[in-house]
């Protein structure tokens, strides 16, 4: 009996043991859960956790549909919370990819977030409406491709190597390409416009400057080229003299969403985080009003606002059937997935109170 006793003690801990945590090492979690938090089905959050490979298989996904897809109402936003990833992938229209750290370097690529010109022999001239934000890449190759013309702005990046603002066509000409927007970020290498015509880049630092097409602006940036404009075509002005920086979403140290606010800052040069966090205000996710497409209307939105509420966007075609009022001072008013809003009745979309 005794005997008996003990082998099944011996049994049951041997089981324990199986079923035991092994401490510093983290389950993998599921790339179905990407897609089912509190900002709907169109938004993607994912977790170092999750599999490189299903990552990039989601985010191709959504390239293959809208890759091409200029006046497309589908929107999406891929988000990567703070941690490593092993990715590599091109964005299409009306695709925000985001990392959700307060830092860019809280979230790494391994391999590229990349937009090409591909779909039209490599004319960027027609890459529109998408956005890249809040993160750092280490390109698989040395160099991050950003071929894009205008409403594609980046912000908050750190590319670990050079960064190219163009494309080749089939003959491996530079296609043309018109127009961007830079902020906030460190490219570590070079960035080549080639026959990028126009380019804004504000509160940045890179290794170097390689040309100019028709007017590249440089505003409080670190190491902007020499010259000035027409020939060559740079404008540059050395101190950016009053800025707040976008706000954004992050998760923060308790692991919950929040809404980081850049204070205003004047007189500055270069990135906002070079010295540590940007500074500024979080502010819960729940002081919220979390719009969806599906649920939100115009009647819901203003209640929200009355009642104090901050607005969240998340991706989608809204129809608003009145003018949404923000008369509360300080409210934020975000956007993530490039949500789209539409007046049906004439009325003006937003209408802002003129408070402190």
């Amino acid at each position: 009996m005794i005997r008996r006793f003990a082998s099944t003690i011996s049994v049951s801990a041997a089981v324990a043991g199986l079923c035991s945590v092994i401490p510093g090492v983290s389950l993998a979690a599921p790339i179905s859960e990407a897609n089912t938090t509190i900002f709907g089905p169109r938004v993607y959050v994912f977790d170092p956790t999750m599999a490189g490979a299903d990552i990039t298989g989601v985010a191709n996904s959504v390239f293959s549909k809208l890759e091409s897809a200029e006046f497309s109402t589908e929107r999406y936003a891929l988000l990567f919370k703070p941690g490593s990833y092993n990715v590599n992938f091109n964005v299409g229209y009306y695709t925000h990819v985001a990392g959700l750290g307060q830092s860019p370097d809280d979230v790494t690529i391994n391999g590229g977030v990349n937009v090409n010109a591909d779909w039209d022999n490599g004319n960027a001239t027609r890459n529109f409406w998408r956005a890249l934000e809040n993160y750092s890449v280490v390109p698989a190759n040395g160099q991050t491709q950003i071929a894009v013309s205008q409403a594609a702005p980046l912000r908050r990046l750190h590319i670990k190597g050079d960064l190219h603002l163009f494309d080749f066509d089939s003959n491996w000409n530079a296609g043309w390409a018109s127009g961007g927007f830079l902020a906030d970020s460190v490219v570590d290498g070079l960035v080549v416009p080639a026959s990028q015509q126009q380019w804004l880049s504000r509160n940045s630092k890179w290794g170097n400057w390689n040309n100019g097409v028709w007017n590249m602006v440089f505003v409080g940036v670190n190491n902007a080229p020499t010259g000035q404009f027409p020939n060559p075509p740079y404008t540059v002005i050395d101190r950016t003299p009053i800025i707040r920086e976008k706000p954004y979403l992050y998760v923060n140290s308790a692991g919950q969403y929040a809404v980081f606010v850049p204070a205003l800052q004047t007189n500055t040069q270069g990135v906002s985080w070079a010295n540590g966090p940007t500074p500024g205000q979080a502010i819960s996710i729940d002081q919220f009003y979390i719009a969806r497409p599906e649920t939100a209307s115009a009647a819901s939105i203003n209640s929200a606002l009355s009642q104090g509420k901050h607005l969240l966007f998340t991706p989608g075609i809204y129809q608003l059937n009145d003018t949404l009022r923000v008369n509360n001072a300080n409210t934020v008013v975000l956007g993530i997935g490039l949500p789209t809003l539409i007046p049906t009745s004439g009325q003006p979309t937003l209408s802002i109170a003129d408070v402190d």
